[in-house]
């Protein structure tokens, strides 16, 4: 009978009985169980909040594989690896839903799979339990006996039907490829092939009748012929009304589809037809259903619960070792994949520069490379490269630059890299993967044009300059360039290092200000009266001599302020056309154009008016210089003086140079 609901599921007149003598002795949680053996939360502390006792309720667990058919040969290492995943949980028992071989042959390659399949499942710590389906029972080629399979089936695996008990559950297993009842015939994709023999149903009666005073039912086929659409001839609803008359089976479990599919809690029961472990996929696409994985089924008195386990979820912390934390360490050092040449700037496109690319491998295990050019302007020999313990290997890398790559429109090509090593069981792991830029010989290039040029800045737009190449020692030093911008409101940071630290211009609504942090504070000196101009070529200059400091409009000196100490230092990236953040990208970025940007190892400057100059030669106390006249492969040039070598700063976003330099469009006068 019917008579009692718990969470939602029908319990029998004894399973309420049974109930309530726990309740009385105290074996479930809640206030009658407090009362009398006291609350299991212990503690000296006082005034605290009280926490809730967990249920003492008895429970257990049973997995669920799905089909192994039908997928790539490695399938039987995905199998493998839900194994060992399931030995983790440590379940009862395990069961499948069928097609466990590959199957459509002849005796030999059938019991080959067989072999392979039994030494797999064989490695569960557990007992498991075989359902047969299409795979493991239809025969192809010459000599078919009666019955095709189903004999070598009965022999190496167990019966087509059967059913056993266990903690008070009854297990049920149901044969779906009987065929045709006169003929034999075996098509699970015929009607007439769909039914359930006679033979069967009685023993099925037989089994209801035994198990109906069982806590929990549960069912399992093959060929999930509740899904009336795909079997038109199942007449699973003369099954369904059998297991519903039993008044205690949970839920049916099927498989054959590939594909998780929930029929839903039909007069208490559910429907689940589960995917794959290691079976055939017609999509990579697990929110859709189609997904390597092992369902876990927890039986309580109260009710039962279904997870899906995607294989690959489940880890043994064991493995996680000293040994191995300092493996994977070392995995993520940058030095494992580098160019040990360089790529010369060319003036027109070229198709196939040649790099070199080494890969090294420092750790006692066996690394496999992954190499990807996500742009496709890379291509190397072969994608995946193998290095044996403690080794290296070279190889020639081919670079494609095309216009788009020369004239800064697109980024330089990265070439992605990903690593795998195998744990102690063998199961790959990956390490997260790396993009290695292409060093280009930017010494040879020669960034100035005639007529010079600027950088146009659209939001969202910089140009940084790693901190190790602009290295300013301390002492006076100038600041200075050339911006013109449609709208200067709000915060406009123009040449910036800032991060409670180091100097910078901002243009903060139209008023310039040079900020610099000496002994752990900020000096600033802002301009007095006077604004930039929409529209307008301006040049603002930031200055300190040891003293004061200064700021400059258009040559002119419009504001300073004493101020003298150590300036305090950061490894922050110059950033032009926006100020950085702690982790060093730009922000409040500027929108309009730059020229002409100067570092100088001097005060330039006095307090009479100068004319500013655009892109001056470098001389002896240039720091650096950027003249912002071109660009190639996202990098602008970076002059010094002293006779160094040119650097680069890198251009991030979509900014471009454009010919033309900076000029006064107006009127000086304020």
């Amino acid at each position: 009978m019917r008579s009692i609901q718990s969470n939602g599921r029908p319990l029998t007149t004894d399973h309420f009985l049974t109930l309530m003598m726990a309740l009385v002795l105290g074996l479930l949680p809640g206030s009658c169980r407090s009362a009398l053996a006291g609350d299991p939360v212990q503690t000296d502390r006082k005034g605290t909040r009280s926490l809730e006792s967990p249920l003492e309720e008895a429970m257990w667990q049973f997995a669920i594989m799905g089909d192994r058919t039908g997928g790539p040969a490695e399938g039987i290492e995905i199998l493998a690896q839900a194994v060992d995943e399931v030995n983790l949980v440590d379940p009862d028992l395990t069961l499948t839903v069928g097609d466990l071989i590959e199957g459509y042959n002849g005796r030999t390659q059938w019991l080959i799979q067989a072999d392979q399949f039994h030494k797999t499942m064989n490695q569960l710590s557990c007992p498991w339990y075989p359902v047969a389906g299409n795979h493991d029972i239809y025969w192809r080629g010459p000599d078919r006996p009666d019955g095709e399979h189903e004999s070598d089936y009965e022999k190496h695996f167990g019966p087509l039907w059967y059913w056993f008990e266990h903690k008070g559950s009854g297990f049920i297993i149901l044969y779906t490829d009987e065929g045709h009842p006169e003929t034999g015939k075996k098509n699970f994709g015929d009607p007439s092939c769909q039914t359930f023999s006679p033979r069967q149903l009685e023993w099925l009666d037989g089994v209801l009748e035994k198990t109906r005073a069982l806590q929990n039912v549960f069912v399992f086929v093959h060929h999930p012929r509740w899904i009336s659409g795909n079997y038109r001839g199942g007449h699973w609803d003369v099954v369904h009304q059998k297991l519903v008359d039993c008044g205690n089976v949970s839920a049916v479990f099927g498989g054959h589809i590939h594909r998780l599919h929930y029929g839903g809690n039909r007069d208490g029961i559910e429907y689940h037809a589960l995917a794959t472990t290691g079976g055939h996929r017609s999509r990579d696409f697990q929110g859709a259903g189609w997904i390597h994985h092992w369902n876990l089924v927890t039986v309580r008195p109260s009710g039962i619960d279904i997870a899906v386990v995607p294989v690959g979820s489940l880890l043994d912390p064991r493995q996680f070792t000293p040994e191995r934390r300092t493996l994977t360490e070392r995995l993520l050092k940058d030095d494992l994949v580098q160019f040990t040449s360089k790529v010369l700037i060319p003036a027109e496109p070229i198709e196939g520069v040649e790099v070199m690319l080494q890969m090294k491998n420092p750790v006692d295990r066996r690394l496999r490379f992954h190499l990807n050019s996500p742009d496709g302007r890379i291509s190397f020999a072969t994608p995946e490269v193998i290095l044996a313990p403690l080794t290296r290997k070279s190889q020639v890398v081919r670079i494609h630059l095309d216009r788009l790559v020369l004239s800064g429109t697109v980024v330089s090509p990265l070439l992605e890299v990903s690593l795998e090593f195998d744990d102690e069981s063998g199961r790959p792991v990956a390490v997260p993967a790396r993009r290695v830029a292409i060093p280009f010989d930017h010494e040879q290039w020669t960034a100035r044009r005639v007529g010079g040029g600027h950088l146009v800045l659209g939001g969202g737009e910089y140009v940084k300059v790693d901190s190790s190449r602009v290295p300013l020692a301390q002492g006076p030093f100038t600041v200075e360039g050339w911006v013109l911008s449609s709208d200067f409101s709000g915060p406009r940071p123009f040449i910036t290092k800032t991060e409670q630290s180091e100097y910078g211009i901002f243009l903060t609504d139209g008023v310039a200000s040079f900020w610099l942090h000496l002994d752990g504070q900020y000096h600033v000196a802002e301009g007095q009266g006077v604004q930039l101009q929409p529209d307008r070529w301006h040049h603002v200059t930031g200055q300190f001599d040891g003293s004061e400091i200064r700021i400059y409009l258009d040559g002119t000196l419009v504001g300073k302020k004493s101020a003298a100490g150590r300036r305090t230092l950061n490894k922050l990236p110059l950033i032009v056309g926006g100020n950085p953040n702690r982790k060093g990208h730009g922000t409040e970025t500027l929108i309009g154009k730059i020229d002409g940007v100067r570092i100088s190892s001097t005060a330039r400057y006095g307090l009479d008016p100068f004319i500013p100059e655009v892109d001056p030669l470098v001389d002896e106390e240039t720091l650096y210089q950027l003249s912002l006249d071109s660009t190639m492969v996202r990098l602008v040039q970076v002059e010094r003086g002293s006779g160094l070598k040119p650097t680069v700063g890198q251009l991030v976003g979509g900014g471009k140079c454009q010919s033309g330099a900076a000029a006064f469009t107006g009127s000086r006068d304020r």
